[in-house]
């Protein structure tokens, strides 16, 4: 093999884990974001529920230049014990770090 390219590789393959660190990173943060604004809206209307997201089920995709789509599945407890379970899903501004909108379903 090449001897430049052995000396490359190595510098490659760190580069490489770094930018696939770095993606998923950035996919928790705007999950982090999408949340907590998910989280902002139950509490609104359900002001002591408690919740908790399902976080082997979300998804996030681009949806564009600097927007991510994030949704996925959750559920809250009302302060009777109640427990309601959800979907919800957000557009993530990536230039300003915000979450442009943000909605939640009860589906029970």
């Amino acid at each position: 093999m090449n001897r430049k390219l052995m000396v490359a590789l190595p510098s490659l393959a760190v580069a490489l884990f770094a930018f696939t660190a770095s993606a998923g990173s950035s996919d928790d943060y705007n999950i982090s974001l999408c949340q907590q604004a998910v989280k902002t809206q139950i509490k609104l209307e359900h002001d002591k529920a408690g919740v908790e997201f399902s976080d082997n089920k979300v998804n996030a995709a681009s949806s564009g230049a600097a927007r991510v789509d994030v949704s996925g599945k959750g559920h809250f407890t009302r302060h009777d014990g109640t427990k309601k379970h959800f979907n919800y899903t957000c557009t993530v501004d990536t230039s300003a770090s915000r979450v442009v909108n943000a909605s939640f379903t009860k589906t029970d």
